[in-house]
């Protein structure tokens, strides 16, 4: 057989297959290091600004209302969005104010989906009764950015890297809301303070937080709680136990508690026993509060004073209904409470086994029926003004104010409002975030801020001084009773 002669391959053909070779060599390298991660970020992206992150892949990041965190969330999110495309397309002089809370929540997490609803609504009505009205001035408008660092803010750094770098495109001049005193939170704060950026705290108790340079709250502090608490009880108690978390990683269970012993403590009351400890970051927490009833009845004291969380108030409680001393009333007392609604099976069960619970509250509106000199008419107007569109109670009808939540995000705002049009001798196009810490430093005595939840004045820590506190009383089958105004002395 005649062997076939194959002709020689032309010279440009190993171009060809060199060409093709280095050709598929730039398609995998744009393919690994284009294509994937582009496609890696879009099934991350949630929303403009807003993306998956964490291992419960929640929406982390800010947005103007565009993004909707949560489908509960969509109402006031929606008019935050529109009030902020009316604000600017205004043509007027705006600044944004950052609202940073956690807005997707997990199981493991103590806030409330109506906890954060409630912010976001308080701080809506701010911010239209700033734009809309003129009961603070009426330059700068006020825009919102809605900055959402996730369940327990554990990813509060990438969001607070984002509002760093946005400050001067967006003009943001301070940040309100935080919400909870975990580290997560005191690590947020610190970095906005390195960064020149005011912090005003709606809702966070624990002192420790005002060691941070530029950092203010509306909110009593831990030690205002515990201290308002034992001034109300001691005309009638003399004797009383503690029970405190020790969870290393909660600052407000130790501030309350030394509050409420060195208030309480002097040479007609004393506290009997040892504190009775538990730990809220390890299982087992009901069992520890059983284990706790035999010293708590020989202890027998006039009051229990739990410095701990409200979800865990709930759990001792109901433990109470298994007390060897059922024949004998017992007073418990507690932080700023919250609740949400009526207690749950256990916890009633506790309360009728001869068990009052008392708390300080953050705010409640029977005080301003009440106690009407103790408040600012026109910040009160804010929620209740008979014929008002734009008042809290128009807006949300079917949405509670005894909680406190919204009066406080409302008057966090106001905070910022009332720093930056009264800078004097700065135009409302300049004004920064500089510009608010400098006004910080005023924000006392007669230059007080007329909030919803009483006058304002802070001290030169960032705290409200002398801050009036509501005294509530839990009951079996409603949200908490009003009881009284308590203003702490001095």
């Amino acid at each position: 057989m005649t062997q076939r002669i194959k002709p020689p391959r032309p010279a440009w053909a190993k171009w060809l297959w060199g060409g093709g070779a280095v050709l598929l060599v730039v398609v995998i390298v744009v393919a690994a290091f284009v294509v994937v991660p582009a496609i890696s970020e879009a099934n991350r992206t949630c929303g403009a600004g807003v993306e998956e992150r964490g291992e419960n892949s929640e929406c982390i990041g800010a947005t103007d209302g565009e993004f909707v965190f949560s489908p509960d969330l969509a109402d006031v999110e929606n008019r935050i969005h529109q009030e902020n495309a009316e604000t600017v397309g205004s043509g007027k002089p705006y600044v944004t104010i950052a609202i940073l809370l956690p807005m997707t929540l997990t199981d493991h997490d103590i806030l409330s989906h109506e906890w954060v609803r409630h912010q976001l609504e308080g701080a809506y009505v701010a911010q239209h009764r700033a734009n809309k009205t003129q009961s603070w001035g009426s330059v700068p408008l006020i825009r919102l950015l809605l900055a959402n660092p996730g369940s327990q803010l554990k990813q509060w750094e990438p969001v607070v890297d984002d509002l760093i770098g946005r400050t001067g495109a967006d003009r943001i001049v301070g940040v309100t809301g935080i919400g909870l005193s975990l580290d997560t939170a005191r690590s947020a704060i610190q970095k906005l303070s390195d960064h020149r950026i005011p912090v005003v705290a709606s809702h966070l108790a624990a002192d420790e937080f005002s060691q941070i340079p530029g950092f203010l709250r509306v909110s009593p502090t831990s030690s205002t709680y515990g201290s308002s608490m034992a001034g109300y009880v001691k005309p009638t108690a003399h004797t009383a136990t503690v029970v405190q978390d020790q969870n290393p990683g909660d600052l407000y269970p130790k501030t309350l508690a030394t509050a409420f012993t060195k208030t309480f403590a002097d040479a007609a009351h004393r506290i009997v026993g040892r504190t009775e400890s538990y730990d809220s970051s390890l299982p087992g927490i009901e069992n520890t509060f059983l284990q706790m009833m035999p010293n708590i009845c020989g202890d027998n004291p006039d009051v229990v004073y739990f410095a701990g969380r409200e979800d865990h108030l709930k759990s001792f409680v109901a433990q109470l209904a298994q007390r060897p001393c059922l024949d004998k009333h017992l007073t418990v007392l507690t932080g700023d409470l919250a609740q949400v609604g009526p207690p749950g099976p256990e916890m009633r069960r506790g309360l009728q086994a001869n068990v009052t619970v008392l708390a300080p509250g953050l705010a409640h509106p029977q005080a301003w029926r009440d106690h009407p000199e103790s408040f600012n008419k026109a910040a009160v107007a804010s929620f209740e003004e008979p014929g008002c569109d734009g008042c809290f109670t128009a807006v949300f009808p079917r949405e509670r104010l005894d909680d406190g939540i919204a009066i406080l995000a409302h008057d966090a705002v106001l905070t910022v409002v009332w720093a930056i049009r009264g800078i004097p001798r700065v135009s409302p196009e300049q004004v920064t975030a500089q510009d608010v810490l400098q006004a910080r430093n005023r924000l006392h005595g007669q230059s007080a801020v007329p909030g919803a939840s009483g006058m304002i004045s802070f001290d030169d820590r960032g705290d409200p001084v002398n801050k009036a506190v509501p005294i509530l009383k839990v009951r079996l089958d409603a949200t908490p009773e009003f009881v009284e105004l308590y203003v702490p002395a001095g």
